[in-house]
């Protein structure tokens, strides 16, 4: 089911602000349920994103994200108070049932999907998987299952996405 994700990004940051903010200039997102990630970008430019709101991502769902990702960047980084946020976007990830990617084959259709925001490493490495398998090749991996269960009372609208959100924020309220 699609999955609004969203970031923010800042106006650039000076050097010595860069290397306060992410010494080591490596990727990050935390441990909870209802993550953030970020990163700083060529122009240094802080990335902050996350699962902010729980809607497809519209003009409107995108401004209340923005504002949520603001206030979760200033708790990481309070220095980072008084910076602009210059962009805003917001875009769709891939979830499953189970949280985990899948790969297979379903009326003579093969896939692999359901990254979870997790895609530029697993897509590369299932697509490689799934183009064995097509190649003939037999495959046992823990991600590939031709018996793709679907979600129960999903009909194409993510109607419980707000449901799920409420529960996931409350999950890292209570840890």
């Amino acid at each position: 089911m699609p999955i609004g994700s969203y970031i923010i990004a800042t106006e650039p940051l000076s050097p010595a602000e860069a290397a306060s903010v992410l010494p080591r200039g490596r990727v990050v997102f935390d441990s909870k349920i209802y993550l953030f990630y970020f990163r700083l970008s060529a122009d240094r430019r802080l990335l902050f994103g996350g699962r902010a709101e729980f809607s497809p991502p519209s003009s409107e769902t995108t401004r209340r994200a923005a504002a949520i990702l603001r206030r979760g960047m200033v708790e990481v980084f309070p220095e980072l108070a008084d910076k602009a946020i210059e962009y805003a976007w917001g875009g769709n990830v891939a979830f499953t049932r189970d949280q985990m990617p899948h790969a297979g084959k379903l009326d003579d259709m093969y896939f692999a999907g359901g990254y979870c925001g997790h895609g530029i490493a697993m897509a590369t490495h299932l697509g490689e998987i799934i183009a064995r398998r097509i190649a003939g090749e037999p495959i046992e991996h823990p991600l590939v299952d031709d018996r793709f269960a679907p979600i129960p009372f999903y009909n194409g609208r993510p109607w419980f996405l707000p449901l799920v959100g409420a529960y996931y924020r409350l999950r890292d309220i209570v840890g």
